[in-house]
């Protein structure tokens, strides 16, 4: 059958996004049941706002996989068929990244709902892991990068300016 490899991965995307979903729904759930509607005296501006940042993360997340994982179609006029399923959402690199960081927003929000507000210091956890490898990566070689080697005529231009001086 042809393109049997892209109708499976097109499946698998599909499930894995309809079980994100479902796990993204759950979480809030919970969430408003518990946090909400039972500890509601406890329930203050800072909870709506950590609520909204999280519902914001989880939308672009989403957004992010489902744009990643969708199938890309020939035109109507050559038949419609399958070219591509899209990226695999098992996949290394950004699609990784997103999912540790959409699992990590969804131990947040359970623990800070649950358990303790304190567990809202773990989201600070991701951004400092991206800062550490964007430092390590790309600034600090970039400023500590050595000056490249002067041809013979710089150098000696550049030892008659120290001797003498900048002319005025």
């Amino acid at each position: 059958m042809a393109n049997e490899a892209n109708k499976k991965l097109l499946l698998k995307n599909q499930v894995y996004l309809a079980r994100l979903l479902y796990q993204i729904l759950s979480c809030n759930a919970i969430y408003c049941v518990y946090r909400v509607w039972y500890h509601w005296d406890s329930f203050s501006r800072w909870h709506i706002t950590g609520e909204l940042l999280m519902l914001c993360l989880y939308f672009a997340m989403y957004r992010f996989l489902a744009s990643a994982a969708s199938p890309r179609h020939a035109p109507l006029a050559q038949g419609g068929a399958l070219i591509s399923a899209g990226s695999d959402l098992d996949s290394k690199g950004v699609i990784e990244y997103t999912w540790d960081l959409l699992y990590t927003t969804m131990f947040v929000q359970l623990a800070t709902g649950l358990l303790s507000d304190w567990f809202a210091l773990v989201a600070v956890v991701p951004p400092c892991i991206g800062f550490y490898y964007a430092w390590t990566q790309y600034v600090y070689p970039w400023i500590s990068k050595p000056d490249e080697p002067l041809d013979a005529a710089q150098e000696a231009s550049k030892k008659q300016k120290l001797k003498y001086g900048r002319a005025r």
